[in-house]
């Protein structure tokens, strides 16, 4: 990085890794929001004994947004600045005032979970902070935080929690997301959404434009190796990938990995578990040598990168490897934070400023204002973006128009590509980055 742009040039890279879904495979976020929003209300109501008034709400895609944080005891959804200060806030879906948000949480602004977030992220993912606090980091999340906040409405609505007493939306909404993406119930039929994924993939998912699977092609054809890693369980993966890139889809990549287990694999130890491909099933057998070609499930970076760096003739010291994915803590923040990569972030959002984006009802909210700022603010994300990314593109389709030995040269500092958001221009951004 020189003072005035970023840049990224493919051929430093020996090793190449994708994310799937909101990264290598998009989705129709039409279809897909109606679809979580409904199903997770209906969780609420039949086990968790809301009132059936909850189902009778309308989706109002005006209170979408990534990146929102979900404060469970208070029943609150905020946005966050660069620094972890409360820029907007709803209780419910009632917007507060600055008055209000101060007599909550201080002059400051400032809830401590939240800031203990900024300060780490990964301090937050497990124990305490996170049944009080949720972070919603890609599209699965959005519909979730209109759900928990329609459920605040209906608590207040009957006996509102007095005085010290906490809600407990937040824990019914977060078991009704373990029930909707559990892996065990793709193939029993238990999870309304995995039951109308498999009956219409065609309704959900997006076919990835062609460009993209020439362009992996191209990739290990000069010598690259490929990985394919998602948090998805292999049964679920093998649906949205057959209907984005084609039923051969594992032929693009060296290795694939699923039910990674995001940020963990980046972090952690866990053996890679074998998997029968036939069955779509993870087998109970770890798999001591992991080899080319082959489906595992769940494992670690630190094997994987040894088995490419191998392949290579390479020590992994020298085995330099460049990451993307839509997830900017799971995909971008921890593999370059705490391991030894670059990644390229994605984000649908700088679609918005060309008019031809067909879910800009989904993604451009007025409730919450621009996802990078907010009245000349800038957001937690386009400061995490700006900190750990190489670059930050609306898809993958867009570097797939970059031949493996050119060089992609972004004429911002932050890393945003083609341009820079426009509620980024007046902006100074404070960047830790040490590209």
């Amino acid at each position: 990085m020189t003072s005035y742009h970023k840049e990224l040039l493919l051929k430093d890279y020996g090793i190449v890794g994708f994310d799937l879904d909101g990264t290598l495979l998009r989705y129709n976020l039409h279809e897909m929001s109606a679809l979580i929003y409904q199903v997770l209300k209906q969780f609420l109501v039949e086990q968790k004994g809301y009132d059936r008034d909850l189902l009778l709400q309308s989706l109002n895609l005006d209170f979408l947004q990534k990146g929102l944080f979900l404060d469970g005891p208070r029943g609150n959804v905020l946005k966050l600045s660069s620094e972890a200060q409360i820029l907007r806030a709803t209780h419910g879906t009632r917007l507060l005032s600055d008055t209000e948000i101060q007599a909550i949480y201080g002059r400051d602004r400032r809830w401590e979970i939240t800031t203990a977030f900024y300060r780490d992220p990964l301090s937050t993912w497990n124990g305490d902070a996170s049944t009080q606090m949720r972070s919603l980091l890609d599209y699965f999340d959005m519909p979730s935080a209109l759900v928990f906040a329609q459920a605040v409405d209906l608590v207040d609505r009957g006996k509102k929690p007095s005085a010290g007493e906490e809600y407990q939306v937040w824990q019914d909404v977060q078991a009704g997301l373990m029930n909707i993406y559990s892996r065990e119930n793709f193939a029993n039929d238990q999870s309304l959404y995995f039951k109308s994924m498999r009956a219409e993939p065609e309704r959900f998912v997006l076919r990835t434009d062609p460009s993209v699977m020439n362009w992996l092609g191209e990739l290990r054809k000069s010598g690259k190796k490929l990985f394919l890693l998602t948090g998805s369980n292999v049964d679920f993966a093998n649906l949205t990938a057959t209907q984005a890139l084609g039923k051969d889809w594992r032929k693009y990549f060296d290795f694939v990995v699923t039910y990674a287990k995001k940020p963990g694999f980046f972090t952690m130890q866990r053996p890679f578990m074998q998997v029968d491909v036939e069955k779509l099933a993870e087998l109970p057998q770890e798999a001591d040598n992991i080899k080319a070609g082959e489906v595992y499930s769940q494992g670690n970076w630190h094997q994987l990168h040894t088995a490419m760096a191998g392949m290579l003739q390479k020590k992994p010291s020298e085995a330099k490897a460049l990451y993307f994915g839509d997830n900017i803590i799971q995909d971008v923040y921890t593999p370059v934070k705490h391991r030894d990569f670059d990644a390229v972030a994605i984000a649908e959002e700088l679609l918005l400023e060309d008019g031809k984006y067909p879910y800009a009802a989904e993604l451009d909210s007025q409730l919450w204002g621009p996802y990078f700022a907010l009245d000349c603010t800038p957001t937690l994300w386009s400061s995490f973006i700006s900190s750990y990314a190489q670059l930050c593109v609306p898809t993958v389709e867009q570097v797939a128009q970059t031949a493996p030995d050119k060089r992609i040269v972004c004429h911002n500092p932050y890393g945003f590509s083609p341009r820079l958001p426009k509620e980024l221009e007046t902006v100074q951004l404070k960047s830790c980055w040490r590209g």
